[in-house]
């Protein structure tokens, strides 16, 4: 899976105390703020592409995991963009979350 960086994005790296030594390796994600339409709630967007690889085992019957750190913030929606949407927001897939496991 890798993350995507978009125009309007701005990028979120490492918690302020986190130790690669102890916690491990940390990437990029790029975000944009947007307000939920059907609740008023604001929401942080990210976006991932799927690598070939990624899709082959979702197409054999994998299966998306979403981890979530945390109380403070928790994650409540997760979807899949049309490719249309995807050409519309101007991605530009970057760096890889890590093979399928």
């Amino acid at each position: 899976m890798k993350a995507c960086n978009f125009p309007g994005a701005r990028p979120i790296g490492a918690p302020k105390n986190w130790n690669a030594e102890l916690d491990g390796a940390v990437g990029t994600i790029f975000v944009t703020d947007g307000v939920d339409t059907l609740s008023g709630m604001n929401f942080m967007y990210s976006v991932y592409q799927p690598t070939e690889e990624d899709l082959a085992q979702l197409n054999a019957g994998g299966a998306i995991r979403l981890g979530i750190m945390g109380r403070q913030h928790p994650v409540f929606q997760l979807c899949v963009l049309t490719v249309e949407r995807c050409a519309a927001a101007q991605l530009e897939p970057l760096w890889d979350l890590g093979e399928p496991i």
